[in-house]
């Protein structure tokens, strides 16, 4: 196991191990050119994760289980999506799902993209960010419930 150093836009630098390396053949949506990440844990907090761009400091997501805010999401994915980051669902339980976080001022004004999820497949690598169709969800679901505490 070779170990490299990054540059994080939260963490600093920080020294990882190149079999963590996630691939992502069409990047993120808007950051299509970013095809390698890794996920890095929050410090201190096991609800939320960092998707750092390997190869550009400054391009950073914070993730989450969408599980853990919204009990009753539910996505379909193809398995044609499946297939493109070598997932077999009837063989392979290495499927992630993620969802990106647009930061507020507080954890109360924050919210996360439900539309589109961030997919791994954590045995081979192979990431991708897939628009849902035919769904209520939108890029904007509140974290909190107002009323509900800091």
């Amino acid at each position: 196991m070779e170990k490299i150093k990054i540059k994080t836009k939260y963490l600093g630098e920080l020294e990882i191990e190149d079999e963590n390396i996630l691939n992502f053949p069409n990047g993120i949506l808007g950051f299509e050119d970013s095809n390698r990440f890794v996920l890095i844990d929050f410090p201190n907090n096991s609800i939320f994760k960092f998707l750092q761009d390997v190869d550009n400091t400054n391009i950073s997501f914070v993730l989450i289980n969408p599980w853990d805010f919204f009990e009753d999401y539910e996505i379909d994915i193809p398995d044609k999506e499946l297939d493109t980051i070598d997932l077999n669902p009837q063989i392979e339980n290495t499927l992630e799902v993620y969802s990106i976080v647009t930061l507020g001022n507080n954890l109360k004004e924050s919210t996360a993209n439900l539309l589109a999820p961030v997919i791994i497949n954590i045995k081979s690598k192979i990431g991708k960010q897939y628009v849902l169709t035919y769904t209520p969800y939108s890029t904007k679901h509140k974290l909190m419930v107002k009323g509900a505490g800091e």
